[in-house]
């Protein structure tokens, strides 16, 4: 565990180059510098080092000081699983317009704005489908604002979208630092309905062994954190599915 400031310094500066190699990858893909098969190991590679670094931070950071407090991020958003990514990252976009971030006066201030901006552009990438784009602004918000429950959330969140592109071992290395990361925000801001609802989806259409009690029980707590109605739907449209899971599976015992 990284309890030295030093090394989490070290760790940052780590977590920065490898965003950055990330997306310099895409950009090679994109001219022909570099050929498919090589793209992918070296994505899958980042990718999974990256998951270890942001785990390892993490817990250096908790072991050194108990987070502050967060306010409540006036931000609601979801994605309900791989199917519906494009449509609700979309919606979230949409629904944040205009809509003022946790802590940000009236007047405004540099830090605030600049967090506001790149929670913006990272809502706004996500909705293109850049998912590294939207984590390298995520953990801008990070490193300025360590305690923003939406960055940390979604933070994880595209960690878990970004999992079924990597091996088995790493897969499951880089689930279990979202999913750390889904139960500490949790912990920090249990008002805030996103990692509840996030954490349920991963838990039951991420994860190897699927959790589905897991999943039942942080849908409906997401429900129980009063999301907007439309995310409610959503939430009420997943649990009923998970509903018919035990039932089908019952159904051929001898299959």
């Amino acid at each position: 565990m990284a309890t030295d400031p030093d090394r989490l310094a070290r760790l940052e500066e780590e977590r920065r180059f490898l965003l950055r190699s990330l997306s310099d990858l895409d950009l090679e893909l994109a001219v022909g510098d570099v050929d498919g098969h090589d793209y992918e190991v070296l994505r899958d590679g980042y990718t999974a080092r990256a998951a270890a670094v942001l785990r390892e931070i993490d817990e250096g950071r908790s072991a050194l000081a108990p987070p502050r407090r967060a306010k409540p991020v006036v931000v609601f958003a979801w994605v309900a699983g791989v199917l519906a990514v494009a449509v609700l990252s979309g919606w979230l976009v949409a629904r944040s317009a205009g809509q003022r971030i946790a802590g940000q006066s009236l007047t405004g201030g540099e830090a605030i704005d600049d967090v506001a901006a790149k929670l913006a552009a990272a809502r706004s990438m996500m909705q293109a489908g850049d998912f590294v784009g939207a984590l390298g602004q995520f953990q801008q918000v990070n490193e300025l604002e360590p305690d923003n429950a939406e960055a940390r959330t979604y933070t994880a969140w595209l960690i878990v979208l970004t999992s079924p592109s990597l091996d088995d071992a790493t897969r499951a290395e880089a689930l279990e630092a979202a999913m750390t990361a889904f139960d500490r925000v949790i912990a920090d801001e249990p008002g805030y309905a996103d990692p509840y609802c996030l954490s349920a989806v991963a838990a039951a259409r991420f994860l190897e062994v699927p959790d589905d009690d897991l999943a039942r029980r942080r849908g409906n707590l997401c429900l129980a954190n009063n999301p907007p109605s439309d995310m409610r739907g959503l939430i009420e449209q997943f649990l009923a599915g998970l509903e018919l899971t035990p039932s089908s599976a019952t159904t051929s015992p001898g299959e």
